[in-house]
């Protein structure tokens, strides 16, 4: 480690200016007076005395009692692991407090208003976009590279671990990617895998309503409802629906699942009654024609999924079928803004 480097870690961990001298010096004399100190590291008299008590407080250095007080510094080895363990427990709990009263006057955007930031900074926008999926609501997808697959993939199971109900769609845009990293996601009921070599951007979108897209030099965090549907589009024809796919949902019996994406739905709901399943669902969203909000539920009779189209038909308890679409949907009879799922 060259001088810079030890002199850029103490001004790290708050010794700074004259006190860096003063310690830097003190180390290569072993034991000094102030005016020897002082001399040695180009500090002013005046300031000194001051410098050096502040060190001692510290704990990175000891005085000899006597006329003139002589200085050694504490073998760094002790010192300063032990001042960089209060240093750290010290700004721990000044930045909760201070994180604490922040909160109170932080307001985020209301929803209606156009909502897209941009980040640089590469490191702080993966820890925003592990907590955006932890604190997922229903379901989500991701398409990423095998970077932000070792990054994101361990928050990913820890959510789906933990909310059985909720069902995530992942597409690993890279070959390189390790087998053996899938295993823990493997072992999951609640999560659909793909392949995608060739994928283009990486991007994480929870609950319909939230979406991160990472740039070369940018990171884009947007809850822009035009940009999100863009992005479901997107992901859905250029990567996701001519993907290789890895893993198939192991769906459950009497297990209720919940989505708010229809084209995610159409493909558990498939999976289901594929294992030899009936499939019972509960729809929310809006006549297609009328725009009037409808909830409905019934069984589910019949998946199409083809180039233009993807939908399901419902038997509902009256013995009538109505049509099940997705965002911007035209020929059905309703959109689906929200759907569960359960096998029996």
């Amino acid at each position: 480690m060259s001088m810079d480097e030890v002199i850029k870690f103490l001004e790290f961990i708050g010794i700074r200016g004259y006190e860096n001298k003063a310690y830097l010096t003190l180390l290569t004399l072993g034991e000094a007076t102030a005016s020897q100190i002082a001399s040695k590291a180009r500090i002013p008299l005046t300031r000194i005395y001051e410098v050096l008590e502040s060190l001692v407080n510290k704990g990175l250095i000891e005085v000899q009692a006597g006329r003139p007080r002589v200085y050694r510094a504490i073998p760094p080895r002790i010192a300063l692991t032990h001042y960089v363990r209060m240093y750290v427990n010290e700004l721990l709990n000044s930045s909760k407090r201070i994180i604490d009263e922040l909160s109170r006057f932080y307001r985020t955007a209301k929803e209606e208003k156009i909502s897209i930031w941009i980040s640089s900074s590469f490191s702080m926008s993966v820890e925003r976009t592990k907590e955006m999926i932890s604190n997922m609501k229903v379901d989500g997808f991701a398409s990423i590279n095998e970077e932000l697959f070792a990054k994101l993939s361990s928050t990913i199971y820890s959510k789906l671990l933990k909310n059985g109900d909720s069902i995530f769609t992942l597409t690993i845009t890279s070959e390189l990617y390790d087998q053996r990293d899938l295993e823990p996601l493997l072992s999951l009921d609640n999560i659909d895998l793909r392949s995608f070599p060739t994928g283009v951007i990486n991007v994480v979108e929870v609950d319909l309503s939230k979406a991160v897209v990472f740039g070369k030099a940018y990171t884009l965090f947007t809850t822009e409802w035009e940009l999100i549907m863009i992005i479901n589009e997107s992901f859905y024809h250029g990567s996701w629906k001519t993907a290789q796919r890895i893993k198939r949902f192991n769906v459950k019996s009497k297990k209720r699942y919940k989505t708010t994406h229809h084209w995610l739905a159409v493909e558990l709901i498939s999976d289901g009654l594929k294992e030899g399943y009936n499939a019972k669902a509960y729809v929310k969203g809006f006549y297609v024609r009328s725009k009037e909000p409808i909830e409905v539920e019934g069984f589910v009779r019949r998946v199409n999924v083809s180039n233009f189209i993807r939908n399901f038909s419902l038997q509902l308890r009256e013995g009538n079928e109505v049509v099940i679409g997705g965002l911007g949907a035209s020929i059905e009879d309703i959109e689906a803004r929200y759907i569960e799922v359960e096998f029996t």
